[in-house]
């Protein structure tokens, strides 16, 4: 910022500069020229800094200019508007600058009000979207902390479901395993030993004889029970001869009961699949199965395992009455679609339902080969 003087440097020079133009204004009444010089003390109180200043010395030079001109002498010879008109243009070059001055002094002071208001409506703005930012950071903060902990909860949800899938099915495995190898085995005793009982009577007796042949019977149909729960259970046979062979016999046991039209197609198999794909597999087939039983009174079951560039492709196809939106809201609650999803998902395939009401139904699942460690 420019330096000005001091109020009182300016005042005296003001003061001094005005007492010698009146002196010159006595003495030389008719020179436009002297009136105008008393624009000099009026210019130099603009450098004040008190705004009412320059009216005042305006003011006070324009008394002065109407004193000077009665106090001086005309000559006669000339006009009375001619010395009226000379002071009257002194007056007004006088006043034409401080009002100019005074103008562009408002508008200083209206620009700087208005700096002012808007330095402070941008620190009130910015204060504003330091507090938004800072609400902004610690609502991505927390959403990261839950995407976090979401993305945990799935994992262990996900570690749970296998660990469940896992124990159900050893514990199937254990269940088959006693009802096979200690129920089946004591109904097969007793059997035999109705038969050495028959054998040992003294006499023929038909009516003893009779009871006991269809108490053995009884006992044969309950043992063939037992080995069919045992087989539902758990199939030794996928165990000991592999996925394809446990599929057809699934296959074939599923039509024989329901007087099925089926067909099973395995080709292009690998030489050896993980016990835990084939058991998703068997799992898969026999959920669908059932459900075909239960609901698609269908005549014709397509069944196809093969082997594809991403892995296994297992497809179950029947011609029922399809998929109803109703039963799939129903299927959806149970644990039948699910667990096929569920099972697929943590072996990471991908399981496909593809249904219209009278076209059948066509179910999918593509399952990635385990590479052997």
């Amino acid at each position: 910022m420019k330096r000005t003087p001091p109020q009182w440097v300016i005042s005296s020079s003001v003061a001094a500069l005005t007492v010698i133009l009146l002196l010159i204004d006595l003495r030389t009444p008719l020179g436009v020229a002297n009136h105008v010089l008393y624009l000099g003390p009026v210019l130099l109180s603009l450098l004040s800094q008190q705004r009412r200043y320059p009216f005042i010395i305006a003011g006070t030079v324009t008394a002065l200019i109407v004193v000077a001109g009665l106090m001086s002498e005309n000559p006669h010879n000339v006009p009375l508007w001619v010395p009226i008109s000379n002071r009257a243009f002194s007056i007004w070059t006088m006043w034409v600058p401080v009002w100019y001055f005074h103008q562009r002094r408002e508008h200083e002071l209206l620009l700087q009000r208005m700096n002012t208001e808007l330095e402070t409506r941008v620190w009130d703005r910015t204060q504003q979207l330091a507090m938004v930012n800072e609400a902004l950071v610690a609502e991505i903060t927390e959403r990261i902390h839950t995407e976090r902990s979401l993305k945990f909860s799935r994992q262990e949800l996900t570690r749970l479901t296998s660990q469940l899938i896992q124990a159900q099915e050893d514990e199937r495995r254990r269940i088959s395993r006693d009802l096979h190898d200690d129920i089946n085995q004591r109904l097969a005793l007793l059997s035999i030993e109705l038969e050495g009982v028959q054998r040992q009577q003294p006499a023929p007796m038909p009516p003893v004889s009779q009871a006991i042949r269809l108490i053995s019977d009884r006992v044969a149909e309950l043992s063939e029970d037992v080995r069919h729960l045992a087989y539902h259970y758990h199939p030794s046979i996928l165990d000991d001869l592999g996925l394809s062979i446990a599929l057809q016999r699934l296959v074939e046991d599923v039509a024989s009961r329901n007087h099925l039209d089926t067909h099973i197609a395995c080709h292009d198999m690998p030489k050896s699949v993980s016990q835990d794909i084939a058991t998703c597999v068997y799992r898969i087939a026999q959920e669908s199965l059932n459900n075909i039983v239960r609901h698609a009174k269908a005549s014709r079951i397509e069944v196809t395992l093969a082997q594809s560039s991403i892995g296994l492709l297992f497809t179950i196809a029947d011609n029922g009455v399809g998929f109803p939106s109703e039963l799939r809201r129903t299927e959806s609650r149970g644990l039948g679609l699910l667990s096929m999803k569920e099972r697929v998902a943590l072996i990471g395939g991908t399981l496909t339902i593809d249904s219209d009401t009278g076209t059948g139904t066509r179910l999918q699942a593509s399952i990635p080969l385990m590479e052997e460690m």
